[in-house]
């Protein structure tokens, strides 16, 4: 987890110069690379905080701070009003050991601490952040909000808006976002359903409401569109884009698990969870929804042994387009229809569907999908045997295309990483 954190903060800010340790007279005074002893003792004379900046000289975040964030007046201002600050790369002198003792609290670089006098983390952020954003969080950490403060708070079983607001923007400062959805999915249970229509909730807890079953995604279908979405200032395309991305895992979820299964009362109630969806999906006008409720209507098909039924849908989903992105569930439901039927006709429509769906695939056949495993079942079971065997043989050449490519593209990859 730590090393996909510090990645992700390595590669979100420029990288284009060398770490700068000289700062603009108006900006942050550092102590850089200076004993700690020596830090902690000036933290005691002046009864301040330390407000560490954990950094290496690779990391281009670190260096975008020191370039774009820390030279800067109202930075500095406040900064040298409110801390001792001290400035060490983590891989070289008083950096080694602080690395070795702060490991914990250290996530990703940067990494920006507040530290008491005596050495202990009072505060912490990480990552690029913006001068507004990186004042009002060490802000509130000098104030007695720090991350730490609002987690104890919350564990202690605070519930209110601004306790919930502090501990998600103090966890958001840190970069431990995925603790977040849990968080705000427990505050919106705690809450009647319509304060999502107040702004202030609705900027904390807006983007989590993904759960299909859940009651905040039904009210917002029915809710959002009716004028709301202006007074809350919704980007109407990206919640759509929200609400599709958990219709269709709870889609996924449901086809998954059914064909995986032959427990009755488990597939009672994938079919019951299937209906409550479609009565959604069926309702509400948003983009994308007609290709889940094409797959669950197909997937029911299948579970029923309608190969008929379930090819003549497949079949009209696909010319309306709803199937173009949804590649491992078509070539899945063709699997099902050639295995299981016995009419040659519908064998060869199978086979005619599939052609006219890789007609439209990439040119290159590293990144088009590989249906040809399925057209030499076709074929073999329509004892067109020299056909299978260059269908078995077309779908070997393109997945070795495909894994040679995969394997080029790593090792591409690989030698930038390791000299990070």
């Amino acid at each position: 987890m730590k090393v996909r954190i510090m990645l992700s903060l390595l590669f979100a800010g420029s990288t284009l110069t060398l770490f700068g340790q000289e700062q603009a007279d108006e900006g942050i005074k550092f102590m850089v690379n200076e004993p700690w002893e020596q830090v902690l003792q000036q933290a005691k004379e002046q009864n301040r905080l330390v407000f560490m900046d954990c950094y290496t000289v690779w990391c281009g975040p670190c260096k975008g701070l020191a370039q774009n964030i820390f030279p800067r007046k109202d930075v500095g201002d406040f900064f040298n009003a409110n801390f001792v600050n001290a400035q060490y790369d983590l891989e070289k002198g008083d950096g080694k050991m602080l690395y070795d003792k702060y490991r914990e609290n250290i996530i990703g670089f940067p990494t920006l601490l507040l530290i008491d006098a005596n050495g202990q983390v009072v505060h912490q952020m990480a990552g690029y952040q913006e001068a507004p954003a990186l004042i009002a969080g060490m802000k509130a950490g000098l104030e007695g909000n720090s991350l730490f403060a609002a987690q104890a708070r919350y564990e202690s079983g605070a519930r209110d808006l601004e306790t919930v607001r502090a501990y998600v923007n103090a966890l958001t400062g840190a970069f431990q976002n995925e603790k977040i959805p849990a968080i705000v999915q427990e505050f919106v249970s705690t809450i009647p359903v319509d304060r999502l229509l107040e702004p202030e909730v609705w900027q904390l807890v807006g983007k989590y409401i993904k759960d299909p079953y859940g009651e905040p995604y039904n009210f917002v279908l029915q809710n959002i569109w009716r004028g709301y979405q202006i007074r809350l200032k919704v980007d109407r395309y990206a919640l759509e884009s929200q609400l599709l991305s958990g219709m269709k895992s709870a889609v996924e979820e449901i086809v998954k698990t059914s064909r995986a299964t032959r427990d009755a009362d488990t597939l009672q109630q994938l079919a019951d969870r299937a209906a409550y969806l479609e009565g959604l999906l069926a309702k509400h006008a948003i983009k994308g929804f007609p290709t889940y409720l094409a797959q669950l209507k197909i997937n029911a098909l299948v579970l029923a042994g309608d190969t008929g039924e379930c090819y003549r849908l497949l079949a009209h989903a696909r010319e309306l387009g709803l199937l173009q992105t949804e590649t491992n569930f078509t070539a899945a439901a063709y699997r099902y229809i050639i295995e299981n039927v016995k009419d040659k006709n519908l064998i060869r429509a199978c086979i005619g569907g599939i052609e006219e769906i890789q007609a439209r695939q990439p040119e290159k056949i590293e990144f088009a999908f590989n249906y040809y495993d399925i057209l030499a079942l076709a074929h073999q079971k329509l004892k067109e045997h020299d056909a299978a065997n260059r269908a078995t043989a077309e779908f070997e050449r393109r997945d070795a295309a495909k894994k040679a490519y995969a394997k080029t593209f790593f090792q591409k990859k690989e030698p930038a990483a390791e000299a990070q």
